[in-house]
């Protein structure tokens, strides 16, 4: 029997989790596929996927629980250089509180239907998964399960 499998490549990420310190290491995304690879980063992390990720890390690889990551910070500046969501709106300037008490502060972008343009009603459109917030140079895929609030600007 042939087993099919989808070409993937090695995306440069810290990986921070409710206890313990950040992780740096790689994940694995499709080379393939809509969007970039932060549309397909998020994707691979989405609920409904794999329970455990392979971090791959320089003294071998972890499986990280997904239920477990706060948020996934991604390094290479040609993956974070991209658009958020493919027609997504202006940035809006967002703070949120994360469940170890951390915060994060940058712009969240999306594409939403006329009439419901918020924050909230993207928020809560989403399926239970990870949101781009970008804040300067860095972007972060944060895990909605894990934010306590949202905060504008």
């Amino acid at each position: 029997m042939l087993t099919y499998r989808v070409p993937q490549r090695k995306v440069q990420v810290v990986v921070h989790l409710r206890q313990g310190d950040p992780l740096l290491g790689q994940l694995f995304v499709p080379v393939e596929g809509p969007g970039g690879a932060v549309v397909r980063l998020s994707d691979r992390l989405a609920d409904g996927g794999d329970r455990f990720l392979a971090l791959v890390q320089e003294n071998g690889s972890r499986l990280i629980s997904r239920d477990w990551i706060l948020r996934v910070e991604l390094l290479n500046e040609e993956d974070v250089d991209v658009e958020m969501e493919p027609g997504a709106g202006d940035p809006v300037l967002v703070m949120c509180r994360l469940a170890d008490g951390s915060t994060l502060e940058g712009t969240v972008s999306f594409a939403m239907p006329p009439g419901r343009e918020r924050l909230i009603d993207y928020l809560n459109s989403r399926p239970d998964g990870f949101v781009p917030l970008r804040a300067g140079k860095t972007l972060s895929l944060v895990h909605l399960r894990q934010v306590v609030d949202w905060g504008t600007r």
